[in-house]
């Protein structure tokens, strides 16, 4: 019986120590990819449209997020985000509109784009001054393609040069 009792304990150990250390490799494939990009200083958190907020992580409900680009259009500014999950787009959106920077414009569309390996999906977040509402829309998008990727088509007949006046 003490062999039988001796030999349930080292099963039961070989057991316990093989789970922990499967639990530990499965933690440890779940670290993100922070692409050598550190985490945000607070002068960063402060001005989200600085160049300091380009080069970091911010945190977030779900996750972290990243500012990849901004651009202004007359009185829009467009933001494009990339973030560990979209459902956080409404936050981050909040944060930008915050700004002191982005007072002067009376639009403010925001992309929030999901990490990949589901780079795909898109939250479009729009406020505007005159509404002062979060509006959101999910659409996605190819893969590798921006919401701020420009596209052309050429027309099929050659433009005339314009006449001279």
């Amino acid at each position: 019986m003490p062999w039988t009792c001796g030999r349930i304990l080292l099963g039961a150990a070989l057991t316990s120590a093989s789970l922990l250390s499967v639990t530990c490799a499965m933690r440890q494939a779940r670290v993100q990819e922070d692409f050598g990009i550190p985490s945000c200083p607070d002068r960063a958190a402060d001005s989200l449209l600085s160049a300091d907020a380009l080069q970091c992580w911010f945190t977030a409900p779900h996750g972290r997020w990243r500012t990849l680009n901004h651009q202004s259009h007359l009185e829009a500014l467009v933001v494009e985000i990339e973030a560990r999950d979209v459902r956080d787009a409404v936050a981050i959106a909040q944060r930008v509109v915050a700004d002191p920077m982005a007072m002067a414009f009376s639009e403010i569309l925001v992309y929030v784009a999901q990490a990949p390996p589901d780079g795909s999906r898109i939250r479009r977040v729009q406020w505007t001054r005159g509404g002062g509402r979060f509006e959101t829309l999910d659409f996605s998008s190819p893969a590798g393609e921006t919401p701020l990727t420009v596209r052309s088509s050429p027309g099929t007949r050659r433009s005339e040069p314009h006449p001279e006046p």
